[in-house]
């Protein structure tokens, strides 16, 4: 019983240790493109997916979002105009249904091509979002805060 009360700090600093080492590609390659998916993405509603960049004006040749909800076979490609760095998309639901939601970014500078969101191995990895019932959302969160 002893070796384990004298195990389990040792095994919090290495799992803290894991999450802040620098080897991370996700952390620190590709950073140019910054995102945060909005939480939560309501059914039969309109949400902007954006995206903010450093990336200056003048070096940015494009700006894609690749789209797709469920009920498409493939990924669509719209172009964004961007202002002060931020880009973004509105998604209707009247113009593209479904219950799911996949994206990603791309920005082609003069000089490289950027993408997010990206995973753990610096690999480019789509978004992908379960459109929720509203009502249902509202009732279980009441739920939980009784």
């Amino acid at each position: 019983m002893l070796k384990i009360l004298y195990l389990i700090p040792f095994l919090l600093i290495a799992q803290i240790e894991k999450q802040v080492r620098d080897d991370d590609p996700s952390l620190y390659t590709n950073r140019r493109i910054y995102h945060a998916p909005p939480k939560p993405l309501f059914m039969g509603r309109t949400h902007m997916l954006d995206f903010i960049t450093n990336i200056p004006k003048d070096s940015v040749e494009s700006a894609i979002i690749f789209f797709k909800t469920d009920s498409m076979q493939y990924y669509q490609e719209f172009p964004l105009e961007g202002r002060h760095g931020h880009y973004n998309f509105k998604y209707d639901p009247n113009l593209y249904p479904g219950t799911r939601l996949q994206y990603y970014f791309v920005i082609k500078s003069k000089t490289n091509i950027h993408g997010i969101p990206i995973n753990d191995k610096g690999e480019l990895t789509p978004v992908n979002k379960l459109l929720i019932d509203p009502v249902q959302y509202f009732k279980q969160r009441s739920r939980l805060n009784q």
